[in-house]
Formats: C-alpha cells, structure tokens, sequence
C-alpha cells in the first residue's frame, strides 16, 4: 500500500513556509500534521505486508477454548484447565493485568473462579438443579455456583478488561516510543517495533475477526463481540463506538508510517475512550437488566447479574480522556464486595436486590457523564 504522508510544518515569526519536514524528534514549536487514513487496516512496504498480530490471535483463541470447556457440562480438574491454556506457549495468564500494580489480587480472582468452575464442574455434568447453598444448573440452563454466579461469565468479562484493555490501554499503546526505522530487527518480517506494537494492540480487539477489511467484527467473543454491538442508532448504546475505534486503529496506524507524533496521540485517546466507554456502558446495562429480571425473568438474572459483575470488574482497566480509569482498582473491589455480601451474608446473587443493582448502575452512569 502506498502511504502518504501529508504534513505541512509551520514555524512562527517567519516569512516563509518549508515545503519539507523532518521525521526527527527535535523539538519544533506550533507544528502540527496530518494523515490520510487507508480504507482499510492495511499497511505494506515495498509489496510486503507490515502487519501481524498472530501472537494475540492466538491468545484470544485459547480464551474462546478455555470458555468453552467451561460451558461443556463434563467434570474437569483445574490441572485439565491448566493445560488447555498453556500458558508457556499462549501466556494467556502471564499477559492478564501484565502492567497492573495490583497484579497479584487480580490473577487471585482468577484462579478462584477457574478453581471453583472445577469444583462444581461434577455437579453440572450429574445435571444437579442449582439452588441457594448448591451448585447446579438452573431453570434456563446456566451453571451456577452455590452463590448463583456463573463461572464461566466472570471469567470471560473479567478478562476483556483484565487482558484486552489492559494490553491495549496500558501496554502496548503506551509504548510509542520505540525505534520506528529498523525494518530487519525481526527475521522474516519488514514492520517496525512501533508498527508492530501498534498492530498488537489492534489483535486484542480485532484477533478473532475474518476480515480487516469492515468495522464489522466476525467471530469475537471478549472485548470485540462487544465493541461490535454499537453501530449507532438503534444499536447497544446508540453510538458508532465500532466505527470510532476501526478508523482510529486506522488513522494512528498510519500515523505510525508517516511519523505524525500529534494525530498517533489524538488516536491513542480516541482508542482508549472509546474501548473504555463500551465496557462501562455494558457494565450499566446489565446491571440494569438484571434489575429487571429479579421478577420479570429470575433464571435468565443469574445470567445478566455474573455479566455485570465481570464487566464491572473491567472498570478498573479504562483509561479515559484524563488518562485515568473510570473507577480505581479500590473503587472496583468495593462494588465487588457488594454483590458478592448479597444480602449482607455472602450469599453473592441469591441475596441482591433492585435497589442494589440499580443503584450501582446509576452510579456508572453517572461517572461516564461526567
């Protein structure tokens, strides 16, 4: 693909303007640039793509696998668990909260919920009915535990904060800085350290789809099945956040090519906010949802009700204009703490009421506004 690099330089207090600008770091007052985004998310040099995200690919794909053994109804072990993902080749544990200060509760919530799935997996096999204080399946089909949450729910919207967004919001995007002119420091590939950072953070969102060539994004299930339910008016929230993100991903990519230091940091905002809104939106939402379902549907509650507490989970990972996240890790595990008090004797979602649950999602909202 040829890239075009549009960047007009303009130096204050002189009579006339350069018709060519360095690509250097050397600090220049009042320049500004621009680019010209591709139609789609693809980048070449010389007939050879720069592009390549297979590491996260296949890392989103062992989170799929890892969701779908615990949606299987069979007795597993947790060491059965363990080897489906591998960590030495996929390093799906090792990336999850990668950079977080609070690494270790994090990964300690995670094993407790993969632990648990394998306690009760028994029990969901043998078909016993979930009721409070037992671990079984409910009326709507669900394993629940003995507190009413569903494993494998916590795991997978807990890990779309506590993997993708981390590695997109605090890794990887934060890491602009790295040589952008070397293309033979990785044998076998022409793209940059820079490019190819940026094109992993791309994989955390969009690994699993088909097809770069649309917004639209196939086959996902963590943070970009999600980000592929807002397509503007009508839909999830109303707003086009999948176009947002797509042409942002777009226009910093070539921002990366061109060099163009002001419009990558205009799209690394819009990336983060972006991504960031979609999660506190269906933190919202499913709180909201399972509110209602208290009485208008209570099998299909268990199910809104662990969504909104792994999304709510992945509040502590956005990264917002200010480059802070909506809530903190200590604000996060309050409300945590709340759903899993239940009625205040730690009876997780058998206990919670509307009250609670909308509540919470009022106070959601409210922080998205402001």
């Amino acid at each position: 693909m040829k890239n075009y690099l549009k960047i007009a330089c303009i130096i204050v207090g002189t009579s006339f303007i350069l018709t060519s600008c360095s690509n250097d770091s050397d600090p220049i007052d009042d320049v500004t640039c621009s680019v010209i985004a591709p139609s789609t998310y693809s980048f070449e040099y010389e007939g050879s793509s720069t592009v390549s995200y297979s590491g996260q690919a296949a890392r989103l794909a062992t989170a799929k696998s890892l969701y779908d053994a615990m949606n299987a109804d069979m007795t597993v072990t947790r060491a059965d668990l363990d080897a489906l993902v591998d960590n030495d080749n996929s390093k799906l544990y090792t990336k999850t909260a990668e950079n977080d200060i609070n690494r270790d509760v994090i990964i300690g919530h995670l094993n407790a919920i993969l632990d648990a799935y394998a306690e009760n997996s028994a029990a969901f096999e043998a078909g016993t009915a979930a009721s409070i204080g037992v671990a079984g399946i409910n009326a709507s089909g669900y394993e629940l535990d003995a507190n009413g949450w569903e494993a494998d729910q916590l795991y997978a919207k807990m890990l779309i904060g506590a993997l993708c967004l981390e590695q997109v919001n605090y890794d990887y995007l934060t890491k602009m800085d790295v040589d952008n002119d070397d293309r033979n420091y990785s044998e076998g590939n022409v793209y940059t350290k820079r490019e190819h950072y940026f094109d992993e953070a791309y994989g955390y969102v969009y690994g699993l789809d088909d097809d770069d060539a649309t917004a639209d994004i196939n086959n996902g299930l963590l943070l970009g099945k999600y980000l592929n339910k807002h397509t503007g008016p009508g839909e999830g929230s109303g707003n086009d956040w999948r176009g947002d993100a797509y042409n942002a991903f777009k226009a910093g990519r070539q921002a990366v090519v061109d060099n163009c230091e002001d419009e990558l940091n205009n799209q690394i905002t819009i990336i983060n906010t972006t991504l960031s809104n979609v999660v506190a939106w269906h933190a919202e939402d499913y709180l909201r949802d399972a509110a209602d379902y208290l009485t208008s549907d209570p099998a299909k509650y268990f199910h809104a009700v662990s969504e909104a507490w792994g999304f709510i989970y992945s509040l502590q990972f956005t990264k917002m204009a200010n480059g802070q996240p909506l809530f903190t890790h200590s604000e996060v595990m309050g409300m945590i703490t709340t759903l899993e008090n239940g009625d205040g004797s730690g009876n997780g979602a058998y206990g919670l009421d509307a009250t609670t649950l909308t509540t919470m999602a009022d106070q959601i909202s409210t922080a998205m506004g402001n």
